[in-house]
């Protein structure tokens, strides 16, 4: 099946779609807007991927870069350390790769081959990035010099990646899910991440312009999370102006949107809010949808429009 161009995706767990559960998801996306699932990619797909393939829904892999336990336990000469040589953890309790690792990215690379080789359509990547919480202060990379910028980090794994991939597989997408607050900032936030730079590699861009993840005070607003529309059309029309600034078209940006319980209550009529944001922002490529017990209520979405004479 072709790319998808404007793409109206789902987010779903492995566990998930691994389980008799995912015959809900699809049939949600057979009966409604849906085009497209953005799954955690995992060995064991192939036979779900090529059903989706059948169905005619466009498959996405997500995949985690350099925030991923089980590749620092795997390899914990990887992996970034405290002082007395044990692994680092975040906030969460979560173990990170030194993104400056060459063998580091080559893990991620090959991970992503696998998913290419099964049928996925695009790649995704989440946590491209060097961590933004815990003891930042304790940490030692095996390999980063810290001479070269964080950004320059990230950006050379960007080039590396998808200049491979796309190499073996010319058809296939590559994408990355950058902060939210990177259209409020015009630098890096500290975690290597230039949205105007990786826009440019990318083939798209999925900023998280969750409204619960902003701040108090951001927008003028006590609680972000209470204001959908607003939040996401102001947070992508500020984005606009760094991208002006810089000046890089901002033609590939797909929002991830926000639909879970924190900062509010999310109604369905909340969550196509932000998807009418991204609209009136005059995004055309689309949307995905974040909730992460992918259970999704139909009435977020439009109906299907038919394309078959029911004569």
């Amino acid at each position: 099946m072709p790319t998808i161009t404007e793409l109206k995706a789902v987010y779903v767990t492995s566990n998930t779609a691994l389980s008799p559960a995912i015959d809900n998801i699809i049939n949600l996306v057979k009966e409604t807007e849906l085009n497209s699932l953005v799954i955690d990619f995992d060995s064991r797909l192939e036979k779900l991927v090529r059903r989706l393939r059948f169905a005619g829904i466009f498959p996405v892999a997500r995949i985690l870069a350099f925030q991923h336990d089980g590749r620092a336990l795997a390899h914990p000469e990887l992996a970034i350390k405290i002082a007395n040589g044990n692994l680092w953890r975040d906030s969460g309790g979560r173990f990170w790769l030194d993104p400056a690792s060459v063998e580091a990215q080559k893990i991620v690379l090959e991970e992503a081959r696998r998913a290419a080789k099964m049928g996925f359509g695009e790649i995704n990547l989440d946590y491209i990035r060097f961590p933004s919480d815990g003891k930042l202060e304790n940490t030692t990379y095996p390999f980063w010099d810290k001479k070269t910028s964080r950004s320059e980090v990230i950006n050379n794994f960007a080039n590396y990646i998808t200049k491979n991939l796309k190499k073996e597989f010319p058809d296939i997408k590559v994408s990355a899910d950058l902060f939210g607050y990177l259209l409020l900032r015009d630098n890096d936030l500290g975690i290597g991440q230039s949205i105007t730079e990786l826009s440019q590699v990318f083939d798209y861009i999925y900023p998280m312009v969750y409204p619960s993840h902003y701040d108090s005070g951001n927008f003028n607003f006590t609680n972000p999370g209470e204001h959908p529309y607003e939040v996401v059309f102001q947070s992508l029309e500020s984005g606009k102006k760094i991208f002006e600034k810089h000046q890089t078209p901002f033609k590939n940006i797909r929002p991830w949107i926000q639909d879970f319980h924190m900062g509010a209550f999310y109604t369905p009529e909340m969550v196509r809010l932000q998807m009418k944001a991204a609209t009136d922002a005059g995004l055309t490529n689309g949307w995905a949808v974040w909730n992460p017990n992918n259970k999704y209520r139909k009435e977020i979405f439009l109906p299907k429009l038919s394309t078959v004479d029911d004569k």
